[in-house]
């Protein structure tokens, strides 16, 4: 008599609980990233070919008024050195508790037509308190 084996190996596989888990990072993401606001003071800023993604830990803007902005907050030319030292220790503070590197990234949101000088100025003040300072600028038109 020849017998044969009847077993055979299921090949499916639920899909369910990973839609879920995508479907809640997807809700995830799009919470956070509405809530932050790295052009909130609506500046033209400069177009550029680059694509690099950049960690943002600080904004800092300048209006074509010449208003001075660290995230939301106005601040004064005169105070500019002591709000920033601040906010840079904030941010620090909060990297060592989540035991991120120690390095601080500002964000500098400039009007199209901003002089050179008001970016060197911000510049130096980004050197002399050792943060990494990059410049925000528009994806280029095609």
């Amino acid at each position: 008599m020849g017998f044969k084996k009847r077993t055979k190996v299921s090949a499916e596989f639920n899909m369910s609980s990973l839609t879920d888990i995508v479907f809640l990072l997807l809700i995830f993401f799009m919470l956070t990233s509405s809530l932050t606001s790295p052009n909130a003071q609506n500046i033209k800023r400069p177009t550029s070919s680059g694509k690099t993604p950049s960690p943002m830990n600080i904004a800092l803007s300048v209006t074509k008024e010449g208003a001075y902005y660290i995230e939301d907050k106005l601040v004064a030319w005169e105070n500019m050195d002591a709000a920033l030292a601040k906010r840079i220790a904030e941010e620090r503070g909060i990297n060592q508790q989540k035991g991120i590197k120690d390095e601080v990234t500002i964000v500098l949101n400039v009007e199209q037509e901003e002089k050179t000088g008001t970016i060197v100025k911000i510049m130096s003040l980004s050197n002399k308190h050792k943060a990494r300072l990059i410049l925000a600028t528009e994806p280029a038109k095609k």
